[in-house]
């Protein structure tokens, strides 16, 4: 027999890690990252923002696309290992959610919901992107003016000068 440190340990094409560290909480933004349901919107790339985390399932809303807004829920799929794999006498089945954190997606960028950014973290963040057509933030109805203007706060500790 194996032991189940070994197991889960392997690392099979196609299936996911044992132990992946996400910590997804209430408003994380995520990346589908597998097809589950075209017809609803849930495809690989596919971005959503967690509404609430179950045992078996995240209930997701999905931000771009022509679902947009639409709420839905990720069930835990099974991964099985391939037949072709013959290094163990054993087929192996991990449950994961088909889901990582946007910031782990290709060319994202993630600030938190805070419209408060340390200083230069916005600079840094948006000068990180290539097009301008690749930008996209999300922003508080509450930050945006009469005028359809946003605004956000570019903080300096001022009592450090102070010292």
């Amino acid at each position: 027999m194996f032991e189940q440190e070994f197991l889960n340990s392997l690392n099979f094409s196609g299936i996911p890690l044992h132990r992946i560290v996400f910590f997804f909480k209430v408003g994380t933004p995520i990346i589908m990252s597998r097809n589950l349901n075209s017809d609803t919107g849930l495809c690989n790339g596919t971005r959503l923002r967690v509404v609430s985390l179950r045992e078996r399932s995240i209930e997701a809303t999905i931000m771009s696309g022509p679902f947009k807004g639409k709420t839905v829920f990720i069930p835990r799929i099974i991964f099985y290992s391939e037949d072709d794999d013959k290094e163990f006498p054993f087929k192996l089945r991990r449950k994961r959610f088909s889901v990582v954190p946007l910031q782990q997606g290709p060319g994202t960028v993630y600030l938190s919901q805070s419209p408060v950014f340390t200083h230069g973290q916005l600079y840094v963040a948006l000068s990180r992107m290539t097009s301008r057509k690749a930008i996209k933030i999300a922003v508080d109805p509450s930050a945006i003016d009469e005028n359809e203007n946003i605004h956000t706060k570019n903080i300096v500790y001022r009592k450090i000068f102070d010292l």
